[in-house]
């Protein structure tokens, strides 16, 4: 199916962006400290279908000498973003690197409202390489390339245990992280293995379970690049990104949620995928492949919904779907972002979104009582004199009919009158008790 979709030059490479609660777009990246002329900054856009363009809210630059940011997570309900960009050089040597700072968003500017460490590494090499928040808001968690990992009580920024060392290879680096809908445990992506880690109770901030690469394919050597737990529908399952190494491939693996047992891996293209979302519905997955497209597939049955060749003209750093699950964004270290219009239902009558259905539901039933409500039901039948009443239409003539039948003890007449009259109804005589006159030989009250 296709997509209504443009693109745009925003003037910057792109390496983080998010929709806020009401659709405004987030995007942070820049030059990074050693390329002078491009700017490091954060900016808030309003997307205008319409007109195929961003408008521009807000800007926020970060000095000269700091880094780009190289992610970033909006609050899923609060209009604020988290970003990770590292300070100066000298900030880092000095282990004055505040590089996790949040941001309000408001009308005409992104206003600082904090800054932490979550680096220990003095090597300006290193950077924070993830954030992301649960749910509901009330976690954040960060993953950096010298292997660690924290999470934190937001928005108090209250460290829930200590930072978490998740490799002893120097060469890894946390590529991804996610927490479950329950908050209670976190799972972190490097490149040869899943970790979960468990987030309350006693062994808080221990590795609980480690799921290896070899598990997605014994005809390729891969390397896991992304996790997300399912929402909605799909908040059963978990769902992790590998690239293969050996041939090429890119792979998606669905999970139990609460066991991480493996249920099923599907292949879903021949390019590596380079960045990864769900829709906050739980319905669509997104990724984008080395070869510049993107692909939204159907989260439960893995099936293509749209493709879009040639979405960039350099590598697509990241990529998410608007909370309404109406609109897609992507952007590149090519300076440009790419917007795709969704439809609320797909082609083929692939019905991919429950909360319009039962929107639909409740707009129908709300209709039926109203209308239940103004049109006046009377009862059918009713008592009033003696008598039997029905409603019935308008008439314009009065039927009579009579009937007798002589018996030995006694007969019954009835006598059916419709009456043209302002009640507009059909009165019937209750039964009388006749008998046989020998005298006049005929029936007699």
């Amino acid at each position: 199916m296709s997509c209504p979709t443009f693109k745009v030059s925003v003037g910057f490479p792109v390496f983080g962006l998010g929709f806020t609660a009401d659709n405004q777009l987030i995007l942070g990246g820049g030059g990074g400290a050693s390329r002078s002329g491009v700017k490091n900054k954060m900016v808030s856009y309003k997307i205008d279908v319409r007109r195929k363009d961003l408008e521009e809210d807000a800007t926020f630059e970060f000095a000269a000498t700091e880094d780009a940011p190289m992610c970033l997570d909006v609050h899923p309900s609060s209009p604020f973003v988290v970003v990770g960009v590292n300070g100066s050089e000298q900030d880092i040597k000095d282990g004055k690197n505040s590089n996790c700072r949040t941001f309000k968003i408001l009308e005409d500017k992104l206003e600082l409202e904090t800054a932490i460490s979550t680096l220990k590494s003095e090597d300006p090499e290193d950077y924070q390489k993830v954030v992301r928040f649960n749910e509901k808001g009330t976690l954040v968690a960060t993953g950096t390339t010298d292997r660690q990992v924290q999470v934190f009580k937001y928005p108090e920024f209250e460290s829930i245990s200590q930072a978490i060392t998740v490799s002893e290879d120097e060469n890894d680096e946390v590529l991804d992280v996610d927490i479950n809908l329950e908050s209670e445990k976190l799972t972190c992506v490097l490149r040869d293995n899943l970790k979960l880690i468990n987030l309350r109770g006693k062994n808080v901030g221990q590795v609980v379970q480690t799921i290896s690469r070899s598990t997605i394919t014994n005809k390729d050597t891969v390397q896991f690049r992304a996790f997300r737990y399912g929402r909605g529908f799909t908040k059963d399952f978990g769902f992790a990104v590998a690239n293969g190494t050996t041939k090429p491939g890119a792979y998606i693996a669905k999970y139990d949620a609460y066991t991480l047992d493996q249920i099923k891996v599907v292949k879903v293209g021949s390019k590596p995928i380079t960045a990864f979302a769900i829709s906050k519905d739980g319905a669509v997955l997104a990724f984008a492949s080395a070869d510049f497209s993107i692909t939204l597939l159907d989260a439960l049955s893995f099936r293509t919904l749209t493709k879009i060749n040639d979405a960039h003209g350099f590598s697509i750093t990241c990529i998410a779907v608007s909370p309404d699950r109406r609109l897609l964004a992507s952007a590149s270290a090519d300076n440009t972002c790419r917007i795709v219009s969704l439809p609320i239902q797909f082609g083929n009558g692939l019905a991919i979104n429950p909360i319009y259905t039962l929107v639909l539901a409740c707009a129908v039933a709300a209709m039926m009582v109203w209308i239940l409500n103004f049109v006046e039901l009377q009862p059918f039948f009713s008592l009033e004199d003696g008598k039997d009443v029905i409603e019935v239409p308008d008439a314009t003539k009065a039927i009579v009919s009579q009937m007798s039948t002589p018996s030995s003890d006694s007969i019954t007449t009835e006598t059916y009158v419709i009456q043209d009259d302002s009640e507009q109804t059909a009165a019937i005589d209750k039964p009388k008790t006749t008998h046989w006159d020998e005298k006049t030989h005929r029936d007699e009250l």
